[in-house]
């Protein structure tokens, strides 16, 4: 937006050490105090629209329009968008309605969040904007109209994921050479919110891949991987499962660039920038066929969209991890692909509809 040539300002929670202003690469930081700033991450953000909404309306009246994200700003948009007099627009990846249930970790999140998402989007937004057409779907199945969604996919940074990276110290250095590979990286968890990324599903594919090619190894990247161990016991992998550790954000595309094939076993997702980037590093993925993955991933062209079934997974891994011929084509392909997905064209699509909506 800034290149584009115009002023961004981002209005967040102030939490310890952080300043109430900053600049940063040009946008304009503005950190408004919240209750329980310690425990910013559970109660602590939910109290951002009550103890916010008046510093938000101040601010709000010297923007020309005002952007409100899901899940905790998009509970007071259109209250702030009232006081200030500015058109408003929610940007949500998805609603998860009734998977809630199975996907919360909490009494609150269980019960609670599927009222706060029909809250959400039945307040007066002059638009909304998502990522995916799943997105768009779980929106209009909450009730909002067709004729106010605009789809805007996210963008991927070509400088860091692409082609250029190679594979080869990460494979020497984890001996991992001689051995077919297949990775996810991203939420290493298998409680909360992050059962919907579907690791348990992956593991027990895994212990089914690795019957049918021995030397198949199941690489990670991320945090929290201690909290597995239980489990790939439990599914009898542990000896076929390699950590690479979490690595800084540019250094993202060595981990693709070490799997063969990369995996995507989530239940649903509102984008997806996993398979995005990946893609962008010519590799070929498996996904399951939840939320926007048959967007991103085109069947038997850039890789192969499976049920979300273990068994379903554990095929379509098995078919790209023995077919190197396979996997250059729809690596090549899945390069080719990704470059639509550009932050240009991303801002330029949110352009047109706030032109649209101060008009």
């Amino acid at each position: 937006m800034i290149k584009l040539g115009n002023e961004v300002h981002w209005f967040t929670s102030k939490i310890p050490r952080t300043s109430s202003y900053e600049k940063f690469e040009g946008i304009h930081i503005h950190r408004s105090p919240i209750l329980f700033s310690k425990k910013y991450m559970s109660l602590g953000r939910l109290t951002f629209p009550i103890t916010s909404l008046f510093n938000a309306a101040k601010l709000a009246k010297q923007m020309d329009i005002l952007q409100f994200n899901t899940f905790v700003a998009g509970t007071f948009g259109p209250a702030v968008g009232r006081l200030a007099k500015k058109p408003t627009v929610l940007f949500c990846h998805e609603l998860f309605h009734d998977l809630w249930k199975s996907l919360g970790h909490n009494f609150i999140e269980k019960n609670l969040y599927k009222h706060i998402e029909n809250f959400i989007v039945h307040q007066n937004y002059n638009w909304f904007l998502c990522p995916s057409e799943y997105s768009k779907r779980t929106l209009v199945k909450a009730g909002v109209p067709k004729n106010k969604i605009s789809v805007v996919p996210h963008g991927i940074d070509f400088d860091i994921f692409n082609l250029g990276t190679s594979h080869k110290g990460l494979k020497k250095k984890f001996k991992l050479s001689k051995n077919k590979t297949f990775g996810f990286t991203g939420r290493l968890s298998v409680k909360g919110v992050g059962h919907s990324k579907n690791l348990l599903g992956l593991f027990e594919a895994a212990s089914i891949v690795i019957k049918e090619v021995p030397d198949a190894k199941l690489i990670l990247g991320g945090k929290n991987f201690e909290d597995l161990n239980p489990y790939l016991e439990q599914f009898g992998i542990k000896d076929h499962v390699v950590f690479l550790g979490r690595r800084p954000f540019d250094e993202v595309p060595l981990f693709y660039n070490t799997c063969d094939a990369v995996v995507c076993p989530a239940i649903v997702d509102g984008y997806c920038f996993l398979t995005a980037e990946a893609s962008a590093c010519g590799r070929p993925l498996v996904v399951t066929n939840g939320g926007s993955h048959p967007e991103r991933v085109l069947h038997n062209e850039t890789g192969l969209v499976a049920d979300v079934a273990p068994e379903s997974l554990a095929d379509n891994i098995i078919k790209l991890l023995t077919d190197d011929n396979l996997r250059k084509k729809f690596g090549k392909n899945a390069h080719k692909f990704s470059k639509q997905f550009t932050w240009d064209k991303a801002a330029k699509m949110h352009l047109k509809v706030y032109e649209k909506l101060i008009d």
